[in-house]
C-alpha cells in the first residue's frame, strides 16, 4: 500500500543540495547503491528519477518490479536524513513524467526513460532520538 511522503521529507528529497542515493538488489542478492541527482518527489505519493546511464540499476529495478521487490531511497542534507522504501511501478519512455524530466535535464544528457517509484515505508535516519522511527 502506498505511503504518503510528509512535506518535510519531500522538501529534503526535492532540495538540489541534498544527496539522494538509490539502493537496489541484483538477482544474485548483491547490493547496488548509486547517487541520483535527478531524483525528486513530484507528489506525496511518488518518486521519480532519470535513467541516463545506470544499466545495473535499471536491471535491478526491472527485477524488483517483476518480483514485487522493494528498493530504498536515502536523502541526506547535513544531519537530516530519511529513508524511503519504495516499490518500482513503471519505466516511462514518453508521456508527462518523461517530458518533465527532459525539461529539467541538459539536452546533452541521454535520457533513456524515467522510473516511477511508489513509497511504501518512510524511516527517519537523522542522528538523534528519532533515528529509526517509522513515519
Amino acid at each position: 500500500m502506498a505511503k504518503e511522503i510528509p512535506s518535510r521529507v519531500m522538501e529534503l528529497i526535492n532540495n538540489p543540495q541534498s544527496v539522494k542515493i538509490l539502493s537496489t538488489c541484483s538477482v544474485e542478492n548483491s547490493l547496488h547503491s548509486v547517487p541520483l541527482g535527478s531524483l525528486s518527489a513530484p507528489s506525496s505519493r511518488s518518486i521519480v528519477f532519470a535513467k541516463i546511464m545506470a544499466n545495473e540499476t535499471h536491471a535491478n529495478l526491472e527485477n524488483a518490479q517483476k518480483s514485487g521487490g522493494i528498493v530504498s531511497v536515502l536523502a541526506v542534507k547535513g544531519e537530516e536524513a530519511y529513508q524511503v522504501k519504495c516499490r518500482p511501478m513503471a519505466f516511462d519512455t514518453s508521456g508527462p513524467a518523461f517530458q518533465a524530466m527532459r525539461a529539467k535535464l541538459s539536452q546533452k544528457m541521454p535520457l533513456h526513460g524515467v522510473w516511477l517509484l511508489e513509497p511504501v515505508e518512510i524511516i527517519n535516519q537523522s542522528p538523534g532520538p528519532d533515528a529509526g522511527k517509522r513515519i
